[in-house]
């Protein structure tokens, strides 16, 4: 049987172990808060550095203005430069000033302009020299045109009668009425019934400036993002400028099939062209573009949580050729390309994954990404021969899938369209009811 010095000595052991781990554990943990507040201290080091950049960039912008107040529009080269670089114009105040010259001269697509005039006799596109492209032959807007259109918008504004009579008046509205129940957020009641009583007519007087123009669900969108930049009248300008000159002109004149959809398929392209594996993936399970389809309807309005990370995007959008919505699109798919290939390799799993655009996306970072990708890739070279190589691709490939038994085939077809159909009208809703 054990001594009492037996215990007495076994439990001074304990009793020092006890102390040795009590002192481990202590300086475990001094030696994490240590990391985590030199990590804090990194981090306001980075955030002050940059809060210094843009207000740098913001002093700089507000001494050009003020110097050029009365000639914006002869200083567009910078104002893009201003616009397209990190923190794009940063503040609203420097929008409101900016926006209206950006898109009194836009950056068109040449491909678009061309088929455009093509189906409608009546464009008014001339050719002119882009800052951003470099091989493109892109176009700006006639000064003189846009002003004679304008004035002319101005001396036949319709009033709120004959709005309401409008064939897109009980649609807008629905769209409207839905859209502001969500966003902004934090703003009051007051303002939100403000905001609904001057985002539908807003919407409507647009469409009204081209009686061929169709409504289509998300450009309440981004003329939501217009009102709250600039104010009721000069949104209503932009707007307008958008509808009539910009890359907005295709998407409420022609279907989405024609347009960006079409346009979408070039995003597969890049995918393929950057990231094969992740490209390899995406055409295995069909994905196809629909889970993109918002993104450049509504330039990432509907699709992004802040408001700082919208008026970023309209800042690069305003400033660049026509297709970046296309080329930031394929950036932020790339982005997510380790979680595409770690998620479930089936159609709807990945579609989930890449529909949902996380909080925390890194707008800036993606859009010098996307900037990258157009001049690595830029539209001719896209459209034209690395297009026809991924045709060549993906036809190579249909011919070497194995074909099935006719029973299984017929069985797959059955199963496949209903499961399709159920799908699409769970998960399409954008195209519908989703705003």
């Amino acid at each position: 049987m054990p001594s009492l010095s037996d215990y007495s000595a076994s439990f001074v052991v304990a009793k020092k172990l006890y102390s040795m781990i009590c002192c481990y554990f202590i300086c475990a943990c001094l030696s994490m808060e240590v990391k985590f507040q030199r990590s804090k201290v990194s981090e306001n080091v980075l955030r002050n550095a940059v809060s210094r950049t843009l207000q740098i960039k913001c002093n700089r912008m507000r001494t050009f203005i003020d110097e050029n107040h009365d000639s914006l529009h002869l200083h567009i080269s910078q104002l893009r430069q201003f616009a397209a670089s990190t923190g794009g114009l940063v503040l609203d105040e420097i929008r409101a000033l900016v926006w209206p010259v950006l898109a009194s001269s836009l950056v068109q697509d040449s491909f678009t302009d061309q088929e455009t005039a093509s189906t409608f006799s009546d464009s008014d596109f001339e050719s002119a020299h882009s800052d951003f492209t470099y091989e493109e032959h892109d176009s700006t807007i006639d000064s003189a045109t846009i002003l004679s259109s304008y004035i002319f918008l101005i001396l036949s504004s319709p009033t709120l009668k004959d709005l309401q009579s409008h064939r897109e008046w009980n649609q807008v509205q629905m769209d409207v009425q839905r859209t502001l129940a969500r966003f902004p957020p934090d703003i009051s009641d007051k303002e939100r019934c403000t905001l609904q009583e001057d985002l539908t007519p807003l919407i409507v007087k647009i469409l009204w400036s081209c009686p061929r123009f169709h409504y289509y669900q998300g450009f309440h969108d981004v003329c939501l993002t217009l009102l709250l930049v600039l104010g009721n009248e000069k949104a209503e300008h932009v707007g307008t400028l958008l509808a009539n000159n910009g890359i907005f002109k295709g998407y409420l004149l022609r279907k989405l099939e024609d347009t960006v959809l079409r346009d979408l398929d070039l995003m597969h392209v890049l995918l393929w062209k950057v990231d094969e594996e992740l490209e390899k993936v995406v055409r295995a399970v069909e994905l196809g573009s629909l889970f993109a389809l918002s993104w450049p309807l509504t330039w990432f309005s509907h699709a992004l949580h802040h408001y700082h990370q919208i008026v970023l995007c309209f800042d690069f959008f305003l400033a660049t050729h026509a297709l970046t919505p296309i080329f930031l699109t394929s950036a932020v798919v790339l982005w997510r390309s380790n979680a595409v290939l770690n998620c479930s390799r089936d159609m709807a799993s990945i579609h989930h994954l890449l529909n949902v655009i996380p909080n925390d996306i890194p707008v800036q970072a993606l859009i010098n990404d996307a900037q990258d990708l157009f001049r690595m890739f830029p539209p001719s070279r896209l459209r034209g021969p690395l297009m026809e190589d991924y045709q060549h691709l993906i036809n190579i490939s249909r011919i070497r899938k194995p074909s099935f038994p006719k029973t299984s085939l017929r069985k797959w077809l059955v199963a496949g369209t209903a499961t399709a159909a159920i799908y699409v009208l769970s998960r399409y809703m954008f195209i519908t009811s989703s705003y």
